[in-house]
């Protein structure tokens, strides 16, 4: 086995950082005095954030251990989701006071989509970067989780404009 390339780490690390904004992100626009069923999909969105994070810190851990991906489906085997300490939130303050002066649900959703939008295109540019086919079969399936959210917050976009 060969030693996993530095670039690999740090693509890994910039998707762990930017899927914990996206959760921090998440659960501050779900305390905003919001509907009921806007507030469940934000909370909801803020989970699947959690769990890419999840995703991205075990191939981390397993590439540092072993040198070897993992499956995604492995992955999903753990029933338990990782803990975000709020030391790890207090890096994206700035995302959290934008998200509080955000004064209509658009102007959320704008934020929101914005977020995904610059997952999406990261992780679509990490599949060209890969070195192996595991690792751009999962950085491919993180970018089909972040296109599938960028289309629901479209949908509410237009639903609340």
């Amino acid at each position: 086995m060969s030693p996993v390339s530095k670039e690999t780490l740090k693509a890994l690390n910039t998707g762990i950082t930017a899927e914990i904004a996206s959760y921090v992100f998440y659960l501050e626009a779900s305390r905003k005095k919001i509907s009921a069923d806007i507030k469940s999909i934000l909370e909801e969105l803020a989970l699947e954030e959690k769990r890419h994070f999840q995703i991205l810190e075990s191939q981390h851990d397993s590439l540092i251990r072993s040198e070897q991906w993992i499956s995604i489906a492995d992955v999903f085997k753990s029933k338990d989701l990782p803990d975000i300490k709020e030391d790890m939130t207090s890096v994206h303050r700035q995302l959290i006071d934008e998200v509080r002066k955000a004064a209509t649900i658009v102007a959320v959703l704008n934020i929101a989509y914005r977020l995904e939008e610059d997952a999406y295109n990261f992780f679509s540019g990490q599949v060209k970067r890969a070195e192996s086919d595991q690792g751009r079969r999962m950085f491919g399936e993180l970018a089909k989780f972040e296109q599938g959210h960028m289309r629901k917050i479209d949908d509410l976009r237009r639903k609340y404009a």
